[in-house]
């Protein structure tokens, strides 16, 4: 039986409508009696209306008695809204009373998510909802491992409301129905109806995951990637879980998962909501009532140019104080990029100025003061420019907690992921680069490295395991390094591996750096079984290509039955580059920093010819291929004789190899500039610099250098 009282919610219904025509002419009286109304409304509701049309009455409600609040002067605006929502709802109510009693249990199709036109405000959304989700997720394995710490649990709570407004805000209503019934999940542990346990985390972290997957999709559809296809994320029978849990029905029993310690941190100190776009993050959101009948409604879009009614209970949390929100602002990274690129025009603009032998002719005291005045306010832009670049490494690091969780447990494992250094900043754009490596090397510490409890506790060893993450500042770069105090790597069977697949001689006698470095080639691996996991010696040499497009570089160290390292070590911005500074007959080329090992100038009898291998060079007793950067490029060299030349040693890949360059002029930072079609093909540079004369010097890709294979390396290696 439907259990709603239709003559009195008719009346309701009639005595809202009239007072709309009212909120119209700005009377905030009305407006007053109708969010009264509402609440009359909303306790009439029973169990078996449809939840979306309970829940358009609720956040109705919730709107009007907020804008009440606000005051006359918005009141006129949300009578329009409220108007166009109580016309939808007064069909809908008609229509679900006159259909059969069994339309209303029965289960709800998946509804297809409706996206509006407003490109801008949708994009803030999903980029808003990315650091909730990340606070969603975070504050749930804090909850796994401590279910009565109430800070948390209010954070996951308004994680939810808060996007709860924004996707009603946008008329998003697929999202906003889930996140309402999850949120509903949270207020009942809050008021301890509900006990936090695995089977709720298990529910929360599905739902958060299901917004995950809209914001995807949501994603693709502004990127053009899904024109005109329709978005549609199962949810139906995860809200029917959630609901049958509030209801007071237990789940089927089912095997808890190992425990997983995660770092305490959280609780302490718990992330804060993203703020949603202008509008949604002051009011809650305007109703939109979802088709429930054959008769398709169209979702409520809020008048575009209209103001949005303050909401006053914002204040009382203090997450959104006028404070807090005063001392940030928002900016799009197009826009800070153009504002980086100007800044590096004009630092060179000034060095060129400082050059300009005129300048330095002029002996004028005052005009030497004014030029080291203006270069360090210029020095001082750019640094401060930069920094507006930055950002903490912390939001990639504690992603990769619920990785550690959830690998953990599908392999019956004890793992603790401890981190540290999470304020490291590091640029932007590197920051988003890095997941997919952090998430490799992350997934090879659990899968392979650390063993089961049982097998921990006979080899003397705690039966939880560590993975550890760190970061720091470290030579003007970020050095991060992924640990875990597993079984390490086997040498003998990654060179074992090694000569079966033909990469190595047999008769090589190649060092332990050399051994690690295998593990980085494309299709490497040791495992003999391939699971959905890993096994397919994919992960690794991803890794390495990543790192390499970030201009950095990444080195194994391993000690068996003890644990491996990884270290990555990465500049701190992707806009400008620390280089040496080489010339090669009247050419200059930069060489970035991080590649560099050593330069020194040969003796005689350094250099020698290797019979198929061309000329090697002699380093701290250790043979490395040399190559002659003048001919590899194509440019007429002074130094014919190596003795009368500098040889810089560098690091790429797996390749060590000496320069042989003309002279070194010395080392500073530049401004990266893109090449453009001139220089199209050409894979051994990274890009371009305007040098402080205004000339310009190639930035060399030391990756893309041809050099010889990585098996004559090794050889070679051995030879000596």
């Amino acid at each position: 039986m439907k259990n709603i009282h239709t003559e009195e919610a008719g009346d309701l219904l009639q005595q809202i409508a009239t007072e709309l025509a009212f909120v119209e002419t700005g009377s905030a009286d009305s407006l007053a009696a109708i969010a009264e109304f509402l609440a009359k409304l909303e306790k009439l509701v029973g169990t078996p209306l449809p939840p979306a049309i309970a829940t358009e009455i609720a956040t109705a409600a919730e709107f009007a008695k907020s804008v009440a609040a606000a005051g006359g002067v918005l009141a006129a605006d949300a009578g329009k809204v409220l108007l166009k929502w109580y016309e939808r709802l007064d069909k809908a109510c008609q229509d679900w009373l006159a259909a059969p009693d069994a339309q209303a249990d029965a289960p709800e199709p998946a509804m297809p998510l409706e996206l509006g036109d407003d490109t801008e405000l949708l994009n803030e959304f999903c980029n808003e909802g990315k650091d909730l989700l990340q606070d969603i997720e975070q504050g749930v394995l804090v909850l796994e491992e401590n279910p009565a710490s109430a800070d948390t649990l209010n954070v996951v709570f308004r994680a939810f409301h808060t996007f709860k407004g924004g996707a009603g805000f946008l008329g998003l209503e697929p999202i906003k129905n889930l996140a309402h019934e999850l949120e509903s999940l949270l207020d009942a542990a809050r008021r301890g109806d509900l006990t936090i346990d695995t089977y709720i985390t298990e529910l929360i972290l599905a739902g958060r995951d299901a917004l995950q997957q809209f914001l995807s999709e949501i994603g693709k559809r502004l990127g053009g990637a899904l024109k005109g296809e329709p978005i549609s994320v199962p949810t139906s029978e995860l809200i029917m879980r959630v609901k049958a849990r509030l209801a007071g029905e237990s789940p089927a029993p089912a095997a808890k998962p190992e425990p997983v310690a995660v770092q305490p941190q959280a609780a302490a100190a718990p992330p804060s909501s993203a703020p949603l776009p202008p509008a949604a993050a002051q009011a809650p959101a305007p109703p939109a009532l979802p088709p429930q009948t054959s008769a398709p409604v169209q979702p409520l879009a809020p008048p575009a140019a209209k103001p949005t009614p303050q909401k006053p209970a914002a204040a009382k949390s203090g997450a959104n104080s006028n404070e807090h929100l005063a001392s940030f602002v928002k900016l799009d990274t197009g826009k800070l990029d153009v504002l980086v690129d100007l800044v590096g025009e004009l630092v060179i603009a000034q060095s060129m100025v400082m050059q300009h032998p005129q300048v330095q002719s002029l002996n004028d005291r005052n005009l030497s003061r004014f030029m080291r005045q203006l270069q360090r306010i210029t020095t001082d832009l750019q640094r401060n420019a930069m920094s507006l670049r930055m950002v903490e490494i912390r939001g990639a690091f504690q992603k990769m907690n619920r990785l550690v969780r959830d690998l953990s447990a599908a392999q019956g494992k004890q793992v603790q992921l401890l981190l540290s250094g999470e304020e490291t900043e590091i640029d932007r754009n590197i920051v988003e680069e890095l997941g997919d490596p952090l998430v490799h090397m992350v997934r090879n510490s659990v899968d392979h490295g650390i063993e089961l409890p049982e097998v921990r506790v006979a080899q003397g060893k705690p039966a939880l395991g560590t993975v550890r993450l760190h970061a720091m500042h470290q030579g003007g770069g970020i050095v991060i390094t992924i640990s875990d105090d597993g079984k390490g790597l086997d040498q003998s069977r990654i060179l074992a591996k090694a000569i079966q697949r033909g990469l190595i001689e047999a008769d090589a006698a190649p060092t332990e750096k050399e051994i690690f470095d295998l593990i980085f080639l494309p299709g490497f691996s040791t495992v003999e079984n391939i699971t959905d996991i890993s096994g397919r010696g994919v992960g690794m040499d991803v890794v390495r290509s990543s790192i390499s497009r970030l201009r950095g570089r990444v080195e194994v160290q391993s000690t068996l039955g003890q644990g491996s390292d990884v270290t990555i070590r990465l500049p701190l911005t992707m806009a400008i580059i620390d280089g040496m500074l080489i010339g090669i007959g009247a050419e200059r080329f930069i060489i970035p920093s991080l590649s560099v090992r050593e330069s020194f100038r040969p003796l005689p009898g350094a250099v020698a010819t290797s019979q198929g291998r061309g000329e090697v060079v002699t380093v701290r007793g250790k043979l490395i291929p040399l190559v002659r950067l003048g001919d590899q490029l194509g440019i007429a060299s002074t130094a014919k004789d190596p003795c009368d030349g500098i040889i810089v040693v560098t690091q790429s890949e797996s390749n060590a190899r000496g320069l042989l360059v003309d002279r070194l002029i010395g080392k500073q930072e530049v401004v990266i500039k893109s090449l453009g079609a001139a220089f199209k093909g050409q894979a051994s540079m990274s890009g371009a610099a305007i040098m402080g004369d205004g000339l310009v010097a190639l930035i060399l890709d030391i990756d893309n250098l041809d050099a010889p294979r990585a098996q004559h390396k090794i050889q070679s290696v051995a030879s000596a």
